[in-house]
């Protein structure tokens, strides 16, 4: 069994935002929580719908060894208003971004910056942050069926699961779990745990304190920038998580 790995067409107002490479399968989160992360909507309310489009073609053997990969799914999103030209515009790429990384395709420098808003921040014991990652493995079927999974999870500050999805991609992992909060109506993830299943890079971080989320738990390690910013802010990070270790950033 190998992981899934398709293209994903988000459009906005009919018209083309992105292509991500992503596993097929909660698009509507994944369309919602990159909308947010990018600062395209900053609440649910924003959204009037938003709508899965499944593809009609598939590639070719002829297709694919000849550099196609075909048009894919897509999420047709239509918002209340006008949205920030700004904020589209840097969420917009010229060309795919791939599962690996969640800010391929940016421009330039000052594509990477987001606002943040201020978090309230918790002290949670490293007793119980340890064992979440073990919480979340037995929603890991992706991960058990293909081994090529990442995984993320949002728990409340006991440690019980809310929301765990599976992605290619880590940085989609985390947009779904986001995106399901918020097309729910939750007012504010500041009451809750952030865990994925990889490395804490910056760009977890930072889509993590967009959503104010004041707790990371991340199974590999963290990157220097991801922890200069998780500290920064308040962020309570503790990294390279196994059994009786843990790296905990304050």
């Amino acid at each position: 069994m190998v992981a899934v790995e398709a293209p994903l067409e988000i459009r906005v107002g009919g018209q083309p935002l992105v292509i991500t490479m992503r596993t097929p399968g909660h698009d509507e989160e994944l369309a919602a929580g990159f909308l947010f992360a990018e600062g395209v909507v900053t609440s649910a309310d924003q959204i009037v719908s938003i709508l899965g489009e499944v593809g009609s073609d598939a590639s070719t053997r002829e297709e694919l060894a000849a550099g196609k990969i075909g048009s894919g799914d897509r999420v047709l999103v239509e918002l209340r208003g006008t949205p920030d030209a700004g904020a589209v515009q840097r969420a917009q790429r010229d060309f795919r971004a791939t599962a690996a990384c969640g800010v391929c395709g940016k421009e330039s420098l000052d594509d990477l910056d987001q606002t943040l808003p201020s978090i309230t921040s918790l002290d949670v014991s490293t007793e119980l942050l340890g064992q979440l990652p073990d919480r979340m493995r037995p929603h890991q079927t992706l991960f058990d069926a293909t081994g090529g999974i990442h995984a993320a999870g949002l728990f409340t500050l006991d440690g019980e699961v809310q929301c765990v999805r599976e992605d290619i991609g880590r940085h989609n992992a985390v947009d779904k779990v986001i995106g399901r909060a918020m097309l729910d109506g939750a007012p504010s993830l500041g009451d809750r745990i952030l865990v994925v299943s990889g490395r804490a890079g910056f760009e977890l971080v930072q889509k993590a304190l967009k959503a104010a989320i004041p707790v990371m738990v991340s199974v590999g390690a963290a990157s220097s920038l991801a922890v200069d910013m998780a500290t920064a802010a308040g962020m309570t990070l503790y990294s390279f998580v196994g059994p009786g270790r843990g790296n905990l950033h304050l």
